[in-house]
């Protein structure tokens, strides 16, 4: 198959997370929702270039506008589910490590109703959320002050943030980079779509 450009790639990934959140085909609007997307006609074209290029097969008579490739439904191949824990790490001063055990990344990251995105940008640096890392989603429709979410703003897409309820009622993004700005909202155009309860990068 073709190499996908860095937008069909983030829109397939959109689908197939949300297939295996739901098991079923998202809808264009649930695509276009969670990729950022305002305009249906925008997520069908995506969507009929992932068709003609071979990663969504045509849609079935009086179904969606594709359909999921058979091979999303298979079960996987098995995988090591585990790591050994060697012991810790100092990154202070130095200590004794070295205590054999295991650790599962399943336990970690895995979970009813989670999915993965991968950053783009800088605006939660602060906290030690890079540009191009991968951050695991909890999918959630509402959210706590202070929890980091994935945050849909009607006109803007989705982003990254940590969420304040302010008194006024209005909603509060807020980057945690010392060199932006927070975002003030009306409450009505933030639509939650998921908190963040891990992150993981490769080097």
């Amino acid at each position: 198959m073709s190499k996908l450009t860095r937008r069909q790639q983030e829109i397939l990934q959109t689908i197939r997370s949300l297939f295996e959140l739901n098991g079923y085909a998202p809808t264009l609007d649930q695509i276009g929702n969670q990729a950022g997307i305002n305009t249906r006609s925008t997520v069908h074209q995506h969507v009929q270039s992932l068709i003609s290029l071979g990663y969504l097969d045509e849609a079935s008579e009086g179904k969606r506008a594709y359909s999921i490739p058979a091979d999303w439904t298979e079960e996987p191949e098995p995988i090591h589910s585990s790591l050994q824990l060697l012991g810790k790490i100092a990154a202070g001063k130095p200590i004794e490590a070295l205590d054999k055990n295991e650790i599962s990344p399943n336990e970690l990251f895995l979970g009813p109703n989670r999915y993965a995105l991968k950053v783009q940008g800088e605006s939660m640096r602060d906290i030690g959320v890079m540009d191009g890392d991968y951050v695991v989603i909890q999918y959630a429709e509402t959210a706590s002050n202070n929890d980091i979410v994935v945050a849909y703003v009607d006109g803007d897409g989705a982003t990254l943030k940590r969420i304040f309820y302010l008194a006024d009622g209005r909603i509060e993004l807020h980057p945690e980079n010392s060199h932006m700005q927070p975002m003030v909202y009306p409450a009505h155009s933030v639509q939650v779509q998921g908190k963040m309860v891990g992150l993981f990068r490769s080097y």
